[in-house]
């Protein structure tokens, strides 16, 4: 809650506690002026509250002078503490409302000036840790989420965030799809996340498309969908419990150079550009370990083959993904060279 909300819930506050001291004092002098014509605290208590919100019933009891005059002072400082409260009910829904449409329409700006950008759909136990791990690299994010409470959510945690069905054309139009670079649907329903990569694909057809599973059946149809990639967490969390069990040490070592922020080592990915020093080189003539230090552990080739701990004489091409290990300064020489 931000000062402006905290200001409207103090004087909303406010505004109850002094109309309830006055009702208070109000059915207390009834009750102590008219104990002598049988007023009940029920009838004193009533006659205060018509009198504070002057709604004008008729009295219960035939008033003495002595009540009338307690009246008359009752509603002077009754229709004050009566207007106060209901300027600061006013004031605390009307500001509640205006934060709430000036929070959206800054959030639409922001999200309308982001390009290669990350949407994550729906914001559950998997989005968010997807989210944060974005986050944590630094990367823009967008989560897209059905439920109000779940974006409150994600926003606190530093997300922008859009409300709506992911599989609607409008709701990932808002999220920037078309200009995104990629996107990560998680959502529980392999239906949903089926229409999710669907509609993403059709929108954007260069966008990578990263999506879960609960079903491995459901895998192919994924990427018959425009999928890039398919998790199955069932089956990647069986084979990485046995992998820890079997080579613990190896496990370690990749969740280190992955997750680690402080550690100099990382491994990055990066695509080879047409025109660059790497282009049509083999890996032995480019001289990339001599010249940057950082060291080649994969290739993807633009024709789709994965080749593992490439030789000196794997002709590098345009359109090609190297996994490189280094440090930062390393890398970014590396990169260097795969773009110019």
């Amino acid at each position: 809650m931000n000062n402006s909300s905290t200001d409207m819930a103090l004087q909303l506050g406010r505004g109850l506690s002094v109309f309830g001291i006055v009702i208070v004092i109000g059915a207390v002098g009834y009750y102590i002026i008219g104990r002598e014509h049988d007023w009940t605290l029920l009838d004193s208590l009533y006659m205060a509250v018509i009198t504070v919100s002057t709604v004008g019933f008729r009295e219960v009891h035939e008033q003495t002078p002595v009540a009338r005059v307690f009246t008359i002072i009752l509603i002077l400082f009754g229709v004050g503490a009566f207007t106060y409260l209901a300027t600061s009910v006013g004031n605390y829904v009307i500001a509640g409302e205006l934060q709430g449409l000036w929070s959206k329409r800054r959030m639409r700006k922001k999200t309308a000036e982001l390009s290669d950008h990350f949407i994550v759909c729906a914001y559950g136990r998997m989005g968010s840790q997807v989210a944060d791990e974005f986050k944590r690299q630094q990367c823009p994010v967008v989560v897209i989420d059905t439920s109000e409470e779940v974006l409150e959510k994600a926003v606190i945690d530093g997300h922008l965030a859009v409300l709506g069905n992911a599989g609607n054309d409008d709701v990932l139009q808002e999220a920037g799809v078309e200009r995104a670079a990629g996107l990560v649907t998680c959502i529980d329903s392999d239906a949903s996340n089926l229409l999710v990569v669907l509609s993403a694909r059709t929108l954007n057809e260069k966008l990578l498309i990263v999506s879960r599973t609960n079903n491995h059946e459901t895998t192919s149809k994924l990427h018959a969908a425009g999928a890039n990639r398919v998790l199955w967490p069932y089956g990647l969390g069986g084979r990485r419990m046995a992998q820890m069990a079997l080579r613990p040490n190896v496990v370690e070592f990749l969740e280190v150079v992955m997750h680690d922020e402080e550690l100099e080592l990382v491994l990055e990915e990066l695509t080879i550009a047409i025109g660059s020093a790497l282009d049509g080189k083999r890996i032995g003539s480019s001289e990339i370990r001599e010249r940057t230090g950082a060291m080649l552990v994969a290739i993807r080739q633009r024709a789709g083959k994965m080749l593992i701990a490439p030789s000196t004489e794997t002709l590098l091409e345009a359109g090609d993904i190297v996994v490189a290990l280094g440090t930062h300064e390393q890398l970014a020489e590396l990169q260097e060279m795969a773009i110019s």
